[in-house]
């Protein structure tokens, strides 16, 4: 009952959820938080990672799909072709989400020279523990540690590595720019 209820509340906050900036700051705090990426401990490294992931751990169908180790549907390849499109287009939106959190205080962005890319850590103690552990995001805590589980070292693969184990490896075919 309370899992429905949580959905209910979700919907109402959420238009277009992939494109919401909620949605969107809310499950990069969660993907942070989940993988340990706070100031003093660890770096997410390249933001970017983020906008790909989220598809991921808002559903489970799509979250499914990326762990599969069977040959997918080309259905299914089409579903992970335009998720890409979709992240690559939203990659602006994160940006200005995490700068926007970053000058309030949650979180740190820091330009990575070697890898050429910005890494992104939360602030100890920014983000309330009963907001971290609300049972309003558990669908998305959950899918997190099954993606964890599949996918070990999320904040330290490349980007690239990233792209390629959630889209390549699966059958999309990208266009490198």
């Amino acid at each position: 009952m309370m899992e429905i209820y949580n959905n209910k509340i979700k919907k109402k906050i959420m238009f277009n959820k992939d494109s919401d900036y909620y949605f969107i700051a809310y499950n990069s705090i969660l993907i942070l938080d989940s993988l340990g990426c706070y100031e003093g401990e660890k770096n997410f490294y390249d933001y970017r990672k983020l906008i790909y992931i989220l598809p991921f751990i808002s559903s489970q169908f799509m979250l499914m799909n990326s762990i599969k180790t069977s040959k997918i549907r080309q259905e299914q390849i089409k579903i992970l072709e335009d998720t890409y499109i979709n992240s690559k287009l939203r990659e602006p939106i994160l940006k200005s989400i995490l700068f926007t959190l970053e000058k309030r205080g949650y979180l740190i962005l820091e330009k990575n020279e070697s890898r050429k890319c910005i890494d992104v850590r939360l602030l100890p103690n920014s983000i309330p523990q009963d907001y971290l552990k609300s049972d309003l995001f558990k669908i998305e805590s959950d899918n997190i540690k099954l993606l964890k589980k599949h996918y070990q070292r999320l904040n330290f693969i490349s980007f690239d590595t990233l792209i390629e184990k959630l889209f390549k490896e699966k059958g999309v075919i990208i266009w490198d720019v």
